[in-house]
């Protein structure tokens, strides 16, 4: 009977399509601080598209208010 070996696998997206890395042992004190530079560069990336989100809905709110006292 086959034991389940874990694992290190790297998942990320290449043109639109799915692609799992095997990542070998020795590296996986070296590639971890690196993915998780990815997940703080993705969350300040989400978080500006967030607040370009409210500015937008805010301009969009006062220019509103500004044609219908133009009206």
């Amino acid at each position: 009977m086959e034991k389940d070996i874990p694992f290190w696998s790297l998942t990320f997206r290449v043109d639109g399509r799915k692609r799992v890395e095997r990542i070998p042992d020795e590296w996986v004190e070296q590639i971890r601080p690196l993915v998780e530079q990815v997940r703080e560069f993705k969350d300040a990336i989400a978080e500006v598209f967030a607040a370009n989100s409210q500015l937008l809905a805010l301009w969009r709110k006062q220019s509103a208010k500004k044609r219908r006292k133009e009206a």
